[in-house]
């Protein structure tokens, strides 16, 4: 009968035949856990045809990362035994989620030498990382493919398979703050019909993004810089989150990384993530709530998310393929530093409210299954002087509203229109005052906190 193995030392012993494990060499390297599909996929492509055997074994300690020599121990309280492998499901925005190991030990062969390759998990306080370890017996041969293995998964690192050309933000445990892994979004695609602004402000989108893009190439071969910084501004409502996800939608092979402002902290970790998936896009939405005026900055948590960003922002080289796009509906309120220094920000383009004829092309976009009699398309132009495509998009909502509690009756007659949008203003003009108020207590509690913390 034989033998069962309880220890992963006694896994160890059998498979490199010596009762003698300090003869054994290791090498590691330590990764980023955000791409850990990819690594294990690399791994496990590496090792394919190696005959490789997987192991699960017991981790003490997430925060403490565990090392071969760990594994070695045969005495004592902190021998490691056998474990059953344990998967946790990642979402790659495809079909099915990957299934990706929380740590696990392959034993393979290099040639007729034995070897053992190891990938834990372990967390630090800025997120969790990936050790992998590879140990072998101290002969030329196992030595060169060490090397030559560790050096391959960081070059295949540096290009995602999973993650590219997805929209993606990486994620944070609600109690630690820590990011674990990475969500994929699924974004409606937005056309170019579907963005209602002056020509003047699409001739920008296109000379400025559109066309920079497929210049980019030529024009780095001419020395000139790769990434762009472009400042997006204007009253909320106005779409500056649909101009994004509008240009998102149109630009064919990047991948568009969102950036949350409570997740600025761990700025680094994201502009590591957009070096390795460039070409890319960067969305900052509500710069103002990060990089607002150092005069306005009273908390260190607040001063340190905005030198976090101008250092990351400075140490894109002239070669990456990254454009940064940030968002405020306070553009006095930013840092000058960011929003008037070229090589950070390049351009701020303003998306303005919306004049006549963008107010009737969303009015008719809108409400397109409205039949508008006489008059009222052009009392409807009228009395919405000075709202959002927001703010039209609601009177319109309530127009059809209207038509259908009389009884489905489509057509919009002018006083349909004089009692929807009167009461329409009275509702949202208050709204928009109070706005600021709301917006000021925000950044003021974020102070606060900080203060509890310093």
């Amino acid at each position: 009968m034989t033998q069962k193995d309880h220890f992963v030392w006694q896994k160890l012993q059998r498979h490199f035949n010596t009762d003698d494990l300090t003869i054994v060499v290791s090498s590691r390297w330590k990764f980023t856990a955000h791409l850990l599909p990819d690594l294990q996929s690399n791994i496990e492509e590496l090792i394919a045809s190696r005959s490789p055997e997987l192991f699960g074994f017991h981790q003490f300690d997430e925060w403490s990362p565990m090392k071969l020599s760990d594994l070695t121990t045969s005495e004592g309280k902190l021998v490691v035994r056998l474990a059953p492998v344990q998967r946790q499901d990642i979402d790659i925005g495809e079909d099915q989620p990957y299934a990706s190991l929380n740590n696990g030990l392959w034993l393979i062969w290099i040639g007729d030498m034995p070897a053992a390759v190891m990938l834990s998990k372990f967390l630090t306080r800025r997120g969790p990382k990936i050790q992998v370890e590879i140990a072998h017996l101290p002969d030329d041969v196992s030595h060169a493919f060490a090397k030559d293995f560790l050096r391959t998964i960081q070059e295949q690192g540096k290009r995602s398979r999973y993650y590219r050309n997805k929209v993606v933000s990486l994620e944070s445990d609600e109690f630690m703050g820590t990011h674990e892994t990475m969500r994929v979004h699924d974004l409606d695609p937005v056309s170019r019909n579907d963005v209602v602004l002056s020509k003047a402000t699409m001739d920008q989108l296109d000379t400025h993004i559109f066309e920079f893009v497929k210049c980019r190439e030529k024009m780095k071969r001419l020395g000139q810089s790769g990434r762009k910084g472009i400042l997006f501004h204007g009253h909320p409502g106005t779409g500056k989150t649909h101009v994004i996800r509008y240009v998102a939608s149109n630009l064919p092979g990047h991948t568009i990384i969102l950036v949350t402002a409570e997740q600025m902290l761990n700025m680094e970790e994201y502009f590591a993530l957009a070096r390795i998936l460039q070409p890319c896009v960067m969305v900052f939405e509500d710069a103002d709530l990060v990089a607002r005026a150092r005069e306005d900055i009273s908390g260190q948590k607040a001063e340190t998310r905005l030198n976090r960003m101008l250092n990351e922002m400075d140490g894109l080289g002239t070669d990456a393929d990254i454009l940064i796009f940030l968002t405020t509906n306070r553009l006095n309120a930013l840092e000058g530093a960011i929003a008037s220094r070229s090589g950070r920000v390049d351009l701020v383009l303003e998306i303005p409210l919306p004049d006549d004829d963008c107010r009737e092309r969303l009015i008719r976009q809108y409400g397109h299954a409205l039949n508008f009699q006489d008059e009222a398309l052009a009392e409807a132009v009228v009395r919405s002087k000075g709202a959002s495509a927001t703010d039209v998009k609601e009177m319109v909502r309530r127009l059809v509203q209207r038509s259908v509690a009389r009884g489905g009756s489509l057509v919009i007659s002018r006083e349909d229109v004089e009692v929807v949008f009167a009461g329409a203003e009275a509702v949202l003009n208050p709204l928009k005052r109070d706005e600021e108020t709301v917006r000021r207590h925000i950044i003021d509690q974020d102070d606060e906190d900080d203060c509890g913390s310093c």
